[in-house]
């Protein structure tokens, strides 16, 4: 008899297991000056992104979902903290010349641009309900929520944060990778909702921060908003390491994250399934 219940909860609890599915959606942030005046059009996409330069390909072998998706959270260079293309270029030219540390980042564009990151936030909750009848059309119906993770970077933050705005409910929230965010400490979550919550950037605002010249220019960093509270053994602030490539474009652009899939098992950031 015994047997019997330990079989019957068993099987039980592989259903719950197998009809819950996994899926993973990549939001990528800004796609250069070149199409600064294209507008996202908040839709989501199983088609890749050039923009990740292949580090989907190993997220995905290690998250194994069942649908990898993209959403865009692209917007104007006006809605970042830099407003206009000359303020970039006068940052990334006087920060250049500060060989030293400062937590305050002299000469690095960090202030907040509120209709800006509310802009993207807006966009980001239209593509939040495009989001929810997509997985409804191209998913099997599952018996229980299906399991969400999320890679995001840059300007795709405060556009993530619009998402889940609209769609957290729908799903339990697994992983969520917080590359580069622009505007970190301005808008937050309850990030103590998802199973691993983790920040990848430079350490702008640390006691031992990198000198300003390497700190990273196009989004100078903060702590996300509301990561504070949670768990240092399921979140945190993981910093770009001192072998890496640094600098105002480097410690921010993906194409200098190989650092990123350095992290192994055991290691604080380390991810996967």
């Amino acid at each position: 008899m015994g047997n019997r219940v330990v079989l019957i909860i068993f099987l039980f609890v592989s259903i719950q297991i197998f009809s819950q599915q996994r899926i993973i959606l990549f939001v990528n942030g800004y796609l250069g000056y070149k199409h600064d005046r294209i507008e996202t059009d908040n839709t989501v996409t199983t088609k890749r992104k050039s923009y990740w330069y292949s580090y989907d390909d190993s997220i995905i072998a290690r998250f194994q979902p069942v649908l990898p998706l993209y959403a865009s959270g692209h917007h104007s260079l006006s809605t970042s903290t830099h407003r206009n293309l000359g303020r970039v270029v006068g940052s990334f030219l006087l920060s250049r010349c500060i060989p030293f540390r400062g937590k305050r980042g002299i000469f690095l564009n960090k202030r907040v641009n509120p209709e800006g990151f509310q802009k993207r936030y807006d966009s980001g909750r239209l593509c939040g309900q495009n989001f929810l009848t997509f997985v409804s059309d191209s998913l099997k119906k599952s018996t229980h929520k299906d399991t969400l993770d999320i890679v995001c970077h840059s300007m795709g933050y405060a556009y993530t944060l619009g998402i889940l705005s609209v769609i957290d409910t729908s799903f339990v929230l697994g992983k969520i990778l917080i590359i580069s965010p622009e505007m970190a400490g301005y808008s937050g979550y309850d990030w103590n909702k998802f199973s691993e919550v983790w920040q990848y950037g430079s350490n702008l605002g640390e006691s031992k921060a990198d000198l300003v010249c390497l700190q990273d220019g196009i989004a100078p960093q903060c702590m996300v908003k509301g990561l504070d509270v949670v768990d240092t053994a399921k979140g945190g602030r993981i910093f770009v390491p001192k072998h890496a490539k640094r600098g105002f474009n480097r410690s921010h652009h993906l194409n200098f994250f190989q650092w990123f899939f350095d992290l192994k098992k055991g290691d604080r950031g380390y991810f996967g399934r």
